[in-house]
């Protein structure tokens, strides 16, 4: 269930599905250059993600724990190509980019949120009018290392479900 749910995700919002690894599925926005609409289209596919998975959760026996997701996202090249012998290939995405990509996946964990975008990706985002205010949800920046790489790394966690709702909820008490 939980697979159906994403691959739901991932192909309405314009993406390839390049992959399951274990539990995780890959997916890849691909253009011959950096495509504005195609960040806009990562980044709704990783918000409708997180609602899906807080509907599945809801729709589970109560019995069982909640299950949470870790999404992590970067833009950049990187080498599309079809893997494996004749017959039995799959599509398939290499390169630093999904490396980068991979890592900020698993620092979710450790930053105890369920999505997190590399600056360079927001930064890609927030240069072009009219900004996306999606955006706001990602309001700070930290720098960190990650396994495997000797540059820090400037990245932007998301701001929670229940985070955002007391947001609004503040709002909307001000009368904004």
């Amino acid at each position: 269930g939980f697979h159906r749910a994403m691959a739901r995700q991932i192909a309405g919002h314009g993406a390839t599905l390049a992959g399951h690894v274990g539990d995780s599925a890959v997916a890849t926005w691909i253009a011959p250059g950096p495509e504005v609409s195609l960040l806009r289209s990562a980044i709704s596919c990783g918000l409708a993600m997180r609602e899906a998975m807080e509907s599945w959760n809801r729709d589970r026996p109560a019995a069982l724990p909640a299950a949470r997701i870790g999404i992590g996202m970067h833009a950049g090249p990187l080498v599309v190509g079809t893997i494996g012998l004749p017959g039995r290939s799959k599509l398939g995405a290499f390169g630093d980019t999904v490396n980068v990509a991979n890592r900020i996946e698993r620092m979710t964990r450790t930053l105890g949120t369920d999505l997190v975008v590399s600056d360079d990706l927001f930064r890609m985002l927030a240069t072009e009018a009219p900004a996306d205010e999606r955006l706001g949800l990602f309001p700070h920046v930290l720098t960190t290392r990650l396994p495997g790489r000797g540059r820090p790394i400037r990245l932007r966690p998301a701001l929670s479900i229940r985070e955002v709702g007391k947001c609004i909820k503040v709002s909307n008490r001000a009368g904004t």
